[in-house]
């Protein structure tokens, strides 16, 4: 259970690095030259939800146990079948494959943790 851990809390860091590029640097995720307004505000929405699931999702496993614990990774988890069909949406292998790895991540985690009651 503790790689599982730790590989959870590793997935989560990355997305935490992606949401906060998306914010600062939008273009290095959108792949444009010079990102548009729109873009900038929606990297930034981005990295509103990004950051702070990222951050419950990797602590809250190391932290606690139980039901709410498993609540949050299942969020999280949704979160990145999201990103998962938004990569599928733009033909981006790497954020279907980083997101959808992260999902099975979670899903996992919150399952072990669950029962480890």
């Amino acid at each position: 259970m503790t790689v599982l851990l730790v590989v959870n809390a590793v997935g989560a860091l990355a997305s935490i690095a992606f949401a906060v590029i998306g914010g600062v640097r939008p273009a290095a995720l959108s792949g444009s030259n010079t990102p548009t307004a729109g873009e900038r505000f929606h990297g930034w929405m981005y990295a509103v939800r990004g950051v702070p699931l990222g951050v419950a999702a990797g602590l809250a496993p190391l932290l606690w146990t139980g039901p709410a614990v498993s609540l949050v990774l299942y969020a999280a988890a949704a979160a990145q079948i999201g990103d998962a069909t938004i990569g599928a949406t733009h033909r981006k292998a790497t954020m279907i494959t980083g997101a959808s790895l992260l999902t099975v991540i979670h899903v996992a985690t919150a399952i072990a943790v669950r029962s480890s009651r």
